[in-house]
This record gives structure tokens, C-alpha cells and sequence, in this order.
């Protein structure tokens, strides 16, 4: 801070909130005084602020990244070195990190990560045009718009073709977890090395783990250099999965070629998964069709939900009300919600609505439709920007928003409408209803007027059924009301 602005720095940026700290300075929400705009300013610790020589490279790289205009990339406004230190001022993103939304809820599904992981090989492709490494690519250092689009940010290790490295030859410079094989042998990082890291996002992502883990990050570092990662599981769609696996190829040779061919090929998978037209065979795709926008999708909290997608070319995105708060709620198909439906081959004997069906677990058939043997309560919540979470059970006597009231065969032509399709299906119609309601309600008065809400539940490899949920509106709830 100078001394006449003891608020501010270089008499124009005022520090409001510290928002993250490392190890090479601080990062600070502030205002730009002069522009009236709000800004955040990356501050250099003292005793790196004055090494002439490391200021010099800081410098040169924030002139680098200066020159990147892209809108997947945090924008640089002013950099400084003087009396008050050496600071970076950048745009300021209305956004949290990928790490804390991973931490939050678990896991995404395969069409959220290939929309998030899509929009950051945009950003690299952009920032390797201009010979740049990122050389930290990370969770952390993506951070999600509330309207879902991404931006990378924090190249303070980037490093441009040429310049010179800002560590001593040989040594290992990243985040352990996300470095490339060449990168843990010492190697220098490449395009491709960012690729292998954006590829260990998108296995986190899909897993809620890293691909490599050990007693400590350097034996997880290790690890990648004698033995492939984990399969990904059933669950992952095979196209995905593939994407995934070529990105983590241990010989960079071996993996896309570039951020933008590793983007291009998202782009195909992710058209395929929602049922649009890919590109012909043999096309070049383009950056164009990388930014494409993909349909909103849901965040799994960890194992109570999973999120089920069949790259079968029909229409794959819902976006219907959100439980709790009638926001709107993207749903993309079918998925498994905790505890409510067991596994394959789990479910209870008796002829159903379905004629030889079996009735679910947990559910006992009447007047053709299922109703719940005990009480089916639950919470949720929406986040803006196309991500949002299902529905998570809760028992009766905790705080909760709806409860299943009824449930039924969703039919195969059914399984991948959307929301305001799904409820309007004569199958779904029949069974999500005032009338419906009524009956299965202890006291019909009570419910009269709720909102309904039909979620589709996949209980087997080719069986589906919905829940009907229902919910006051109000925001308040009064205990359960079916059973």
C-alpha cells in the first residue's frame, strides 16, 4: 500500500477481500478506483517482489498472457512492480474454482464434464497459440462461471516457448497430482503435458478421484510412469472413456496431438450423447464446433446419484423445475437416486403394473401404478449455469421439500424426453396427477395444489421407472404426507 492511499495500490486499486493465497503471493478482490470496475489482484510475496530477475520473467510472462484474448481466459489489465511490491491486476471472474464444485457434489456426469472440459481446451488451444504452457492445469485454476461457461486462469508457472524457465533445469514444476510423466522425469512441459493434465481433470470429474493415489503425492506422481490409470467403470459411456484414456497416455506421442484436436473430439462425443449431428467422417472439426454449447446436465453427489447416459443419437436433456426451490433444474436422463431404487436383480417379486414385471424395492403395486411401502423424502437443490444436483433422500423426520407419492414403467419411448415432454407422456400422465395424489395422500386437503414432478430412475440394464414427486412450493415443509 502506498503511503498517501494507504487503502489502495498504486493510488487506484482498493483491496476488499483476500480470496486465495499460494506460494508465490496472494490473490485479492479489489476495485478499480479510476475504471470503477472490479478487479483481482495477484500479489507477489516480498521476497520473490525483489529478485530482479524473477520480476523480470514475471513480467515477460504477464506480457505473454496480456496478448491471449480469449474468452475462456482470464484477462490481463496492469502489472506493476514498484514500491508498493510487484502485483498483477485481472479481470475479476464471478465464479468458484472446479475444485470446490467437485468437493461440494462428488462427481459430474459425462455430458457436464464434457462441457466443462470442452470449454477448457478451447482456452488452451488459445493460450498454446501463442507458445505458451500453462503448466498447472487444475481443478483449481479453472474456475465456473454461475452461468456454467469456464475460464483458466493463474499462469503463474506458464512458461513461453523460448523463454527462459523460471526453476533450475530438471526440476519438477506443477501441481504433483496433475503433472505429466515427462514432467515428473524432469522433462520440459509441452502443449501435450497440459493435455495429460486437462485429462486427469476430466477423470476426476467423472470419478470424484484422481486417476493415481498413493500414501503421498510423490509416490502418486510415480505411479504414472509404470502402470495405466483405473478404468473409468461401466458407467462412463465407451466414447467417453476413450477420450479420456488417449489424453492420459503416458508416451505424449500417443495423445491428442493438441488442445484443439482433444477439444474437436469432445465435440463429436458430446454430439453424439445428445443426439446431434456429428460432423461427417473425415472432417476437420472446428474451434467453432468445440464451443458449441451442450445441454444443461447435473452434478452427482457423490454415490447417491448417478447419472446414467447412453450414447444413443435421441434427445438426452430435460430442464424441468428444480426440487426445494423451483428454480429451473436441468436433467439430462435417467438416473439412479441413492437408496430409492436397489441394484440390478434387486428387486422385489410380485406381478406389477407392468403385468411380469417385478415391483421395485421398496415400492407395492396398486390400480396400476407403484406407491411406497415407507415414507420417500426428499431434499434438493439447483445451482445456476446448467448445473444442478438430484434429489437426495432424507428421512421422513429431517428437513425435506418433496416426497414420492407414486411410481411407474417409464416406457422406452419415454426415457430421454424432456421435462415438459416427460409429464405430458400418457404413461407418465396417468400416474403424475391430481387424481393420483389424492388417493396416495393421508390427508388429500393438505396436498391439494402441490407441485409435481415426475424423475425417471433407472433399476436395471433396460428398465426404467419415474417417481412422482411432489412438494408444497412454499419452501416449508410439515412432515410426511404419504405412506
Amino acid at each position: 500500500m502506498t503511503a498517501t492511499h494507504p487503502g489502495l495500490l498504486n493510488g487506484r486499486y482498493r483491496m476488499d477481500e483476500r480470496i486465495g493465497a499460494g506460494g508465490m503471493g496472494e490473490v485479492w478482490r479489489a476495485t478499480d478506483v479510476v475504471l470503477g470496475r472490479p478487479v483481482a489482484v495477484k500479489t507477489v510475496l516480498a521476497a520473490l517482489a525483489d529478485d530482479e530477475d524473477f520480476t523480470r520473467r514475471f513480467l515477460a510472462e504477464a506480457r505473454a498472457m496480456a496478448g491471449v484474448r480469449h474468452p475462456g481466459v482470464v484477462a490481463i489489465h496492469d502489472f506493476q512492480h514498484g514500491p508498493d511490491g510487484a502485483y498483477l491486476v485481472m479481470e475479476y471472474v464471478d465464479g468458484e474454482p472446479l475444485s470446490k464444485v467437485l468437493t461440494r457434489y462428488g462427481r459430474l456426469s459425462a455430458p457436464a464434464t464434457l462441457h466443462l472440459v470442452g470449454q477448457a481446451t478451447n482456452a488452451l488451444h488459445a493460450v498454446h497459440g501463442r507458445g505458451i504452457v500453462h503448466r498447472d492445469v487444475k481443478p483449481g485454476n479453472l474456475l465456473v462461471r454461475p452461468d456454467g461457461t469456464l475460464l483458466l486462469t493463474d499462469f503463474g508457472i506458464a512458461r513461453r516457448d523460448g523463454a527462459t524457465a523460471l526453476t533450475a533445469t530438471g526440476a519438477v514444476i506443477g501441481t504433483l497430482s496433475y503433472l505429466a510423466p515427462e514432467q515428473v522425469l524432469g522433462h520440459p512441459a509441452t502443449p501435450r503435458s497440459d493435455v495429460y493434465a486437462l485429462g486427469v481433470v476430466a477423470y476426476e470429474c467423472l470419478t470424484g478421484r484422481r486417476p493415481f493415489l498413493a500414501e503421498n503425492p510423490f509416490a502418486a506422481a510415480m505411479m504414472r510412469l509404470s502402470q495405466p490409470p483405473p478404468p473409468l467403470g461401466p458407467e462412463v459411456p465407451a466414447p467417453v472413456t476413450a477420450l479420456i484414456e488417449r489424453a492420459l497416455a503416458a508416451d505424449p506421442e500417443a495423445r491428442w496431438a493438441s488442445a484443439a484436436a482433444f477439444g474437436a473430439a469432445i465435440a463429436q462425443v458430446a454430439a453424439a450423447l445428445r443426439g446431434a449431428v456429428a460432423p461427417p467422417p473425415g472432417a476437420e472439426p472446428t474451434v467453432a464446433q468445440q464451443q458449441r454449447a451442450m445441454p444443461p446436465t447435473l452434478i452427482e453427489p457423490g454415490n447417491a446419484a448417478t447419472v446414467v447416459v447412453t450414447p444413443t443419437p435421441t434427445p438426452s436433456s430435460f430442464a424441468g423445475q428444480g426440487p426445494r426451490d423451483g428454480l429451473t433444474a436441468p436433467y439430462p436422463g435417467p438416473v439412479t437416486v441413492g437408496s430409492a431404487t436397489p441394484p440390478p436383480g434387486q428387486e422385489t417379486s410380485g406381478g406389477g403394473p407392468a403385468g411380469s414385471l417385478p415391483v421395485p424395492a421398496g415400492f407395492a403395486a396398486r390400480d396400476g401404478y407403484y406407491v411406497p411401502t415407507s415414507p420417500m423424502c426428499w431434499g434438493g437443490l439447483v445451482i445456476p449455469g446448467g448445473l444442478g444436483r438430484t434429489p437426495k433422500r432424507y428421512r421422513p423426520d429431517e428437513e425435506h421439500y418433496w416426497e414420492t407419492f407414486a411410481a411407474g414403467e417409464l416406457p422406452e419411448d419415454a426415457v430421454y424426453l424432456r421435462q415438459e415432454e416427460l409429464i405430458e407422456h400418457p404413461a407418465v400422465a396417468a400416474v403424475c396427477n391430481p387424481r393420483v395424489l389424492a388417493a396416495c395422500s393421508r390427508d388429500p386437503r393438505r396436498t391439494t395444489g402441490w407441485e409435481l414432478e415426475p424423475w425417471p430412475v433407472q433399476i436395471g440394464r433396460d428398465r426404467w421407472i419415474f417417481h412422482c414427486l411432489a412438494g408444497p412450493g412454499t419452501g416449508e415443509w410439515f412432515g410426511t404426507e404419504f405412506g
